[in-house]
């Protein structure tokens, strides 16, 4: 059974609310959200004090991020108003809004939609995450069949893949060989992209995040730790 309490750490003239999560794990980890929530996920039996001395030591760490999300808010906190910018493939693209039917579209720098009333939100809002889904399918799709091909001398199982809209995950890989990819991925360079595929290839392998996994991503994407921080150090979707 989970326990979870609130703990508040003073930093300088900061203070960090964090989220204590206690439960069967390995190891404490620590994550920040854009929408600026910090949880801390904590195994039981871990002294408070070092749990203490773990937060304190990771307080400029989270300020950092903190301040990065507070700089480069989600698009939950977006108004979805002219001249907004909204990213894909890594570029960030202005928007701009015009009456007529609804359409959805880049041009140069410009994200352009078209909708029957530009002031309703909900209207773009559906219009923008209909475009982003079939933008998703489209570039993930192919690339993550090519990686797939690539790495077959692994000997991989046969798979299926899924798109959905995902809060906290990149993607995932089931136990039935279900690999789901977030279509929110879309918006990312396809550095990071093809790092969560790869990532998710590996657990068609491996299942655990253990020191096997690691190996098994290493030997393929060398680099996979910076591609990782990256993606972590921009995750304002």
């Amino acid at each position: 059974m989970k326990k979870t309490e609130n703990y508040n750490l003073q930093y300088v003239d900061k203070n960090i609310s964090i989220e204590l999560q206690y439960g069967f794990r390995k190891r404490l980890t620590l994550t920040v959200y854009p929408d600026r929530r910090v949880i801390a996920r904590i195994p039981y039996g871990l002294p408070k004090r070092k749990v203490e001395a773990y937060l304190q030591k990771k307080s400029e760490w989270m300020i950092k991020h903190l301040d990065h999300f507070e700089q480069h808010p989600p698009e939950s906190d977006k108004h979805y108003s002219e001249d907004e910018e909204f990213a894909y493939l890594g570029q960030k693209y202005k928007l701009k809004l015009f009456t007529g039917s609804t359409h959805v579209k880049l041009d140069g720098n410009q994200l352009i939609i078209r909708v029957k009333n530009p002031k309703d939100t909900d209207m773009i809002v559906r219009s923008l995450d209909r475009w982003y889904r079939k933008k998703a399918i489209e570039v993930l799709a192919p690339r993550y069949h090519d990686v797939l091909e690539q790495l077959q001398y692994l000997d991989l199982p046969v798979t299926t893949l899924r798109f959905y809209k995902m809060r906290r995950r990149w993607g995932s890989c089931s136990i039935k060989h279900v690999i789901t990819l977030n279509t929110e991925l879309v918006k990312k360079d396809i550095n990071l992209i093809d790092y969560v595929i790869i990532h998710e290839i590996c657990h068609l392998k491996v299942p655990a995040h253990n020191k096997a996994f690691y190996s098994l991503l290493a030997s393929i994407l060398p680099d996979w730790k910076k591609r990782r921080e990256t993606l972590n150090k921009n995750t304002a979707l």
